[in-house]
């Protein structure tokens, strides 16, 4: 319809009405695209919402319990510490989890299949990357320490005497034992500072903010130093 208003305004030389026809026309094309980009943003800001309320649920809930089994794990070897100075032998305290014994990680998994590499700022996606890598590595070092409790601790539960030696004290592999859960407790406290900061950068995700990985260095025993 515009266009063969435009053709009979040419050849009547309506130059005005044309310049109209055209501004319209132009206007038209303008309007439309701006729609089209206003609906995309849209619907990237969906998207967006979508994974990213999903990673602040799995990061909430890796929280309330990394930090509820760190606290048991904590008050438990205290109460064990604490008999052993009043010169008891008890049982080497142990830390048993219900389920898996590795965090689940099918929520990043699903993040970066919908595209959230497109939706965040590139050191958010490397942090995120690292923080689920750290939380994987550290359930894996303690399914070792859980399988240890199955195997050497839960069968000799009638007989503390068999934890110790002719001195009283505590058998190296018990105390080795025992470390690796004082050791995933300290990791646990590292990647909780992790979680926590991962929450704050997913209010401003496209934004490059600080850097959320942990830093083990000062939590390396003095012992294990150079």
């Amino acid at each position: 319809m515009i266009l063969r208003r435009l053709t009979e305004h040419l050849k009547q030389q309506q130059w005005t009405a044309i310049g109209i026809e055209l501004v319209i026309v132009v206007l038209g094309v303008f309007l439309g695209l701006q729609v089209s980009n206003w609906n995309e943003e849209r619907i990237e800001r969906q998207r967006t919402t979508q994974v990213l309320e999903g990673l602040r649920a799995d990061m909430r809930d890796y929280i309330d319990v990394q930090r509820t089994l760190s606290d048991k794990a904590t008050r438990g070897l205290a109460a064990f510490d604490a008999a052993r100075a009043s010169g008891k032998n008890p049982v080497p305290y142990f830390l048993r989890v219900r389920g898996s014994e590795t965090p689940p990680t099918s929520v990043w998994q699903v993040a970066q299949q919908s595209g959230l590499a497109e939706l965040v700022h590139p050191s958010l996606m490397f942090e995120l990357g690292f923080f689920y890598s750290e939380i994987q590595g550290i359930g894996v070092k303690f399914g070792r320490y859980s399988r240890f409790v199955d195997s050497e601790i839960l069968p000799r539960l009638g007989e503390p005497q068999a934890f110790y030696d002719e001195k009283d004290n505590l058998k190296t592999r018990f105390q080795q034992n025992m470390q690796r859960l004082r050791e995933w407790t300290a990791d646990g406290g590292v990647t909780l500072v992790s979680a926590e900061c991962l929450l704050k950068r997913f209010e401003t995700p496209k934004d490059a903010g600080p850097s959320c990985r942990p830093d083990y260095a000062s939590f390396v025993d003095d012992e294990t130093k150079p």
